[in-house]
């Protein structure tokens, strides 16, 4: 599928999810942190310049085909594909068909960190995003999540203003599982995976376990027998992410649901994710989402 690298970084321009909302015709959005539109010969401006989006995005190829530069790599993109972007990516359009069109998701990092998804159930779309962008589907998987997105846009301009974000959340959520499904359809011809791939999988099966006990890369390297210096090494290979940034991610995201849904207080939360202090914890919480806990729980 991949083709050699026939692009750059010239002219490469960063394009936010704010912008896409202000630029594009046909957009829906929550707020800046999820948008849906649809992309065609006329409205694409990757076949200009390189561009590369401060969030997650994915296309679906509705018709007519593309051949599409994902950091350097070219891609055949076909209808009934799907091709997910990570946060930073160059990508260019190297040329397309006269008929092409496909729908366009693009979301926030914060939007991410709000869907309650279990870690290992979210992992092998992760891995996706980074090495195998394109994923091919059947005409159904298209009409199904085609059926959710026109949900989502329905929900994204209903009036019912209270709990709105919940609903789009759950359709969001229902989406991701159905190409979570789809995704593992592939699992079975794999290659065997390498040692690397091996250990980053054993670290996040503890980081499930232990993340309301430990915060610290080197207790994970001690459980798996390896060096942290060499953890964070594989960690960082295999994933984009070091070892430390997957433990405060995790972390944060159970105190997100904790202090959203269980009705515990800060001070309870605070223990039950093993700080000394609330303070500890209120600082902790702060420094990775630039807000308070107890906003964050009323806000909730």
């Amino acid at each position: 599928m991949a083709e050699s690298p026939k692009t750059g970084r010239e002219n490469l321009r960063k394009v936010s999810i704010s912008r896409i909302k202000k630029e594009m015709s046909d957009v829906f959005y929550l707020s800046d942190d999820l948008i849906i539109t649809t992309l065609d010969t006329q409205r694409n401006t990757t076949a200009e310049y390189p561009i590369s989006i401060d969030g997650f995005s994915a296309i679906i190829m509705m018709s007519g085909e593309a051949t599409v530069s994902i950091d350097m790599v070219n891609y055949q993109v076909k209808p009934n594909t799907i091709v997910f972007f990570n946060p930073d990516t160059i990508i260019r359009t190297v040329k397309c068909s006269s008929n092409a069109a496909a729908y366009v998701l693009a979301f926030s990092k914060s939007f991410v960190n709000e869907i309650q998804i279990d870690l290992s159930t979210s992992l092998p779309v992760y891995m996706r995003f980074g090495k195998a962008p394109v994923l091919q589907v059947t005409q159904q998987d298209v009409d199904e999540i085609r059926q959710l997105f026109q949900l989502i846009k329905t929900m994204l301009k209903s009036d019912k203003e209270r709990y709105r974000h919940e609903i789009i959340r759950t359709l969001f959520t229902t989406a991701f599982y159905i190409i979570t499904e789809i995704n593992q359809r592939e699992l079975p011809g794999e290659q065997k995976q390498g040692r690397c791939e091996v250990i980053f999988n054993r670290f996040v099966e503890l980081l499930q376990k232990y993340n309301t006990q430990e915060r610290n890369v080197s207790f994970y390297a001690k459980q798996l027998d390896i060096t942290p210096k060499y953890l964070s090494s594989v960690v960082k290979e295999v994933s984009g992410k070091t070892a430390a940034r997957w433990i405060d991610e995790s972390v944060i995201l159970e105190a997100k649901a904790l202090l959203k849904y269980s009705g515990l207080s800060i001070q309870e939360i605070a223990y039950k994710l093993n700080f000394s202090t609330q303070s500890f914890f209120g600082k902790y919480f702060k420094q990775h989402t630039g807000t308070s806990p107890s906003r964050y729980k009323r806000k909730g």
